[in-house]
């Protein structure tokens, strides 16, 4: 054999860097990518939660449509128009009849607060800690509200307005738009997962649909029932403008727990106008609807989808206030729901090899 021929088994010359070194470069590129990816979902927060909001949107849509065209000959986009429309024809009549009659209550109440200021003021002062509670904050007087400092976050607070509204435009179109091909998304996002895991991906999608759709009916629910029955019960204690302190009291019902806390807050400013006590009557309406609520309504739907318990439901809400304002709080609950689904089915189910209340539900849905 000649002597030039090469050896195919010669080992190849080192590259100059150690085993150690290159796992510890793989590490610290790895580590760098994910804090830039962290940084750059951190920077897009709001749009991110805009869209999750947008998707929530369109389960409803989709589910609306369905159903739609389960009972009518409507098919398609005919289906998805006609409950958009139907939707939007909804909001603006009932906008319609009642902004007149919200918009003079609304101002009713603004009219009101310095007087219930004054009443607040006057039964703080009849109590014994009431000398030491002025000492620190002084009197409650409405104009020490109207500062420059205070009217000049007014300009902050209409640009806000603006914002929102543009989000809520974005959400309303995004929505619709994801509404009318969901399966186009959901294949796109399956072909992002490995194949051996996809089956198990479709059933995991099909699951969090459920859950957001069920929390989002059983939400509905619970806002009209609660406006209904804080709106009747203010009525029946005399309290001035009910069906508006009502309909606050509903729309905020849309974040469990906190918001029904901050929905009193107007009801009693406007209660302890007729006197202090009924300040405590206006709670216990409050307590009532919540307690019909969650012990009457909120069962019903329960059976259709797994529940979040409430010390996880107010512990995400302060989470998301903290990380995200007023946009986390409000999206905060159903995000839970939906983090939820996700760790017991990925993590609990497929990895601990361990069983959850989703087993039982990916049952019940193979079954319809």
């Amino acid at each position: 054999m000649s002597a030039h021929t090469s050896n195919p088994e010669q080992p190849r010359p080192p590259s100059g860097f150690s085993p150690f070194i290159r796992h510890a470069a793989s590490i610290l590129a790895m580590v760098v990518f994910i804090t830039i990816g962290l940084l750059f979902l951190w920077e897009m927060k709001t749009l991110i939660l805009v869209i999750f909001l947008a998707i929530l949107l369109s389960i409803f849509l989709r589910w609306l449509t369905d159903h739609l065209q389960q009972r009518t000959p409507l098919k398609g986009l005919w289906a998805l128009f006609t409950v958009v429309i139907a939707l939007l024809a909804i909001t603006a009549g009932a906008g319609w009849l009642m902004a007149p009659a919200i918009a003079t209550q609304v101002e009713a109440i603004r009219e009101m607060i310095p007087q219930a200021l004054n009443e607040l003021q006057t039964w703080v002062a009849q109590t014994s800690a009431g000398p030491r509670i002025f000492a620190e904050l002084g009197d409650l007087d409405p104009a020490r509200f109207l500062t420059n400092e205070v009217l000049g976050q007014l300009g902050g607070a209409f640009a806000g307005g603006i914002n929102f509204l543009t989000n809520a435009a974005l959400v309303f179109v995004v929505g619709v738009y994801l509404a009318i091909d969901p399966e186009t998304y959901k294949r796109g996002l399956i072909h992002l997962i490995p194949r051996h895991y996809r089956p198990r991906a479709e059933i995991i999608l099909d699951v969090c649909t459920h859950q957001m759709i069920w929390w989002l009916l059983g939400r509905l629910l619970a806002m009209a029932a609660v406006a209904v029955i804080v709106a009747i019960g203010l009525w029946a204690l005399g309290i001035p403008l009910p069906f508006t302190l009502g309909l606050i009291a509903g729309l905020f019902s849309f974040v469990p727990i906190l918001g029904s806390i901050v929905s009193f807050l107007p009801a009693a400013l406007v209660a302890l106008l007729i006197g202090p006590e009924f300040i405590l009557w206006a709670g216990l309406v409050f307590l009532g609807a919540q307690a019909i609520e969650g012990n009457l309504l909120t069962p019903l739907v329960q059976k259709r989808f797994v529940s979040l318990p409430h010390a996880l439901t107010l512990i995400s809400q302060v989470i998301g206030g903290i990380l995200f304002g007023l946009v986390g709080v409000t999206v905060a609950t159903p995000l839970a729901v939906l983090l939820m689904a996700l760790v017991n089915m990925i993590y609990v189910e497929d990895i601990l090899g361990d069983t959850t209340p989703y087993s039982d539900l990916v049952e019940k849905l193979h079954a319809l």
